[in-house]
C-alpha cells in the first residue's frame, strides 16, 4: 500500500522528462528489500533527508506525530511524511542514488540529488502553522521607549524618563522658568501642574513723545530718541516730551565781550572775531572808535613835523586811553595824563583814561553823563587843574524813588522837592547847592 501511494504521488506531480526515473518501481522494490522503505543506511531508498521534495500533501512534521507511524527506519524519519513537507525534503530518489554508491546497475547518483519537486514545496517547511506560533516572538505590546530622548514632549514644565520601556512624566516645581527666548512678553514660569504660565510683559511706552519705544527679545525694552537735528550749527534742537513738537532755537552767539564781532555759520557754528583798529588821516575817528594815538603819514600830506594821522581803536572793554580830554558816549574820563603818542606839549595833559559808565563812579569834571547824577564834588590830582579847586564829581545812576544831587536841578524823570546846602557839593556854605529829587 505504501508503494502504491508513493507511485500515485509520482504520477500526481508534473515532473519533467527524466530517464533516471524510468525504473522507479524496480528501484523501490530493491530499496525495500535492502532496508525497508525508510531507514538511514547508505543505500536507503527513501531517506529521512531525501525521498520526495518537501512539497507533499502533508505539512512538515506531517499528519502522524513526530516519531509516530512506523518505527525509525520505516516510511519516514520523524513521522508520516518527511519533515519539510511532502514525501521528503530534498525530493526524488535518495541523495546519492537508489543503488548504493559505487554499486553496479544504475550508475551512482540514480536520480539527481535534490531532484523531484524543489525543496520547500507544498506546505511551508515546519508544518502549517508558522514556526514560533501565532503571536510574534516575545509576545505582548512592543516597548514605548529605549531612552529618555524617546519620551521628550517639548514641555519645559515636565521631566520625562524612560522606565522599564515606558515613558514616565513628572511635573517640575512651581516657579521654574519656562521662557520662550524673549523677554518682551514677561518671564514665563511653570505652575507645578505641567503648565507654562505667561509672565507680565514689560512696560514699553515711556510716555515720552520724543522717543520711539520698542522691545528687543534679548536686551528688552528700548527707548530711541527721535531725530531732531536740523544739521544747522546755529540752532539748538529740541523736542517737547508732552506734545512731541520739535523746535530749533537760534544759539546765543554773544560772548559778553564787546571787543569781538560775534557770528554764526550753519556749517562751522559760532565765531568771535576781534575788532581790529583802523587808521585814518586827521586827528579824529569815525563813530564807534576813538583816537588811541597820533602820528605823521606822508600819505596824509601836511608838514613832516606835524601829526596828521590817527590810529583809531574800537570803543569797547571796561576802560581804555584816548587822545584828548573827553571820552566817547558810554564812557567817562576817570583821569587825565600826558602821552607822547598824542603829541602836544610834554607839560600838558593830552590824554584821558576812559571808564565804562557802570554803577557808581568818579569822573573828571563837575558833571556826570546822561543817566547819572553828581552826588559830590571833590579835588583829584588825576584830573589836573588847581589843587584847591573841585575838579571831580562822584556820579550815581538815576535810580530809586528819590536821591540828592549837587546842583539845583534834577534829571529827566525826577522833580526837585527841595534845595539845601551840602559841603560835598562845594560853593559857599550859605548858598543852596544841592537838590532833593523825587521820581515822577
Amino acid at each position: 500500500m505504501r508503494r502504491v501511494g508513493l507511485a500515485l504521488l509520482l504520477i500526481g506531480f508534473a515532473w519533467p522528462a527524466c530517464a533516471a526515473f524510468d525504473g522507479a518501481e524496480e528501484l523501490l522494490d530493491d530499496a525495500g528489500s535492502d532496508a525497508g522503505v525508510g531507514g538511514s543506511g547508505a543505500d536507503a531508498g527513501i531517506s529521512g533527508a531525501a525521498g520526495w521534495p518537501g512539497t507533499g500533501s502533508s505539512p512538515g512534521s506531517g499528519a502522524a506525530p513526530g516519531g509516530g507511524g512506523q518505527p525509525s527506519g520505516g516510511t519516514s524519519s520523524g513521522g508520516g511524511a518527511p519533515s519539510g513537507g511532502g514525501v521528503s525534503s530534498g525530493g526524488g530518489a535518495p541523495g546519492g542514488g537508489g543503488v548504493p554508491s559505487g554499486g553496479g546497475g544504475t550508475p551512482s547518483g540514480g536520480a539527481p540529488g535534490g531532484g523531484g519537486v524543489p525543496s520547500g514545496g507544498g506546505s511551508p517547511g515546519g508544518g502549517g502553522v508558522p514556526s514560533g506560533g501565532g503571536s510574534p516572538g516575545g509576545g505582548g505590546a512592543p516597548p514605548q521607549c529605549v531612552g529618555a530622548a524617546d519620551c521628550a514632549d517639548g514641555n519645559a514644565c515636565t521631566n520625562n524618563a524612560c522606565t522599564s520601556g515606558k515613558c514616565v512624566a513628572t511635573f517640575v516645581s512651581s516657579g521654574t522658568g519656562c521662557g520662550n527666548n524673549t523677554v518682551c512678553d514677561g518671564v514665563e514660569t511653570c505652575d507645578g501642574a505641567g503648565n507654562c504660565k505667561p509672565g507680565t510683559p514689560p512696560q514699553v511706552n515711556d510716555n515720552d513723545a520724543c522717543t520711539i519705544d520698542s522691545c528687543d527679545p534679548v536686551t528688552g525694552v528700548k527707548h530711541t530718541a527721535v531725530s531732531v537735528n536740523d544739521n544747522d550749527a546755529c540752532t539748538t534742537d529740541s523736542c517737547n516730551a508732552q506734545s512731541g513738537a520739535i523746535s530749533h532755537t537760534p544759539v546765543n552767539i554773544d560772548d559778553g565781550n564787546d571787543c569781538t564781532t560775534d557770528s554764526c555759520s550753519p556749517t562751522t557754528g559760532v565765531k568771535h572775531t576781534s575788532i581790529s583798529p583802523i587808521s585814518q588821516c586827521g586827528l579824529s575817528c569815525p563813530s564807534g572808535y576813538h583816537p588811541g594815538s597820533y602820528s605823521y603819514s606822508s600819505s596824509c600830506g601836511g608838514g613832516c613835523c606835524s601829526n596828521n594821522s590817527a590810529s583809531c581803536q574800537y570803543n569797547c572793554g571796561n576802560s581804555f586811553s584816548q587822545c584828548g580830554l573827553s571820552c566817547p558816549s558810554g564812557y567817562h574820563p576817570s583821569s587825565y595824563n600826558y602821552s607822547s603818542s598824542c603829541g602836544s606839549s610834554c607839560c600838558s595833559n593830552n590824554a584821558a583814561s576812559c571808564g565804562k559808565n557802570s554803577g557808581t563812579f568818579s569822573q573828571c569834571g563837575l558833571s556826570c553823563p546822561s543817566g547819572w547824577h553828581a552826588t559830590s564834588y571833590n579835588y583829584s590830582s588825576s584830573c589836573g587843574s588847581s589843587c584847591c579847586s573841585n575838579n571831580s564829581a562822584s556820579c550815581a545812576p538815576d535810580t530809586g524813588t528819590s536821591f540828592s544831587q549837587c546842583g539845583l536841578s534834577c534829571p529827566s524823570g525826577y522833580t526837585a522837592q527841595s534845595f539845601s546846602y551840602s559841603s560835598s557839593c562845594g560853593s559857599s556854605c550859605c548858598s543852596n547847592n544841592s537838590a532833593s529829587c523825587k521820581k515822577l
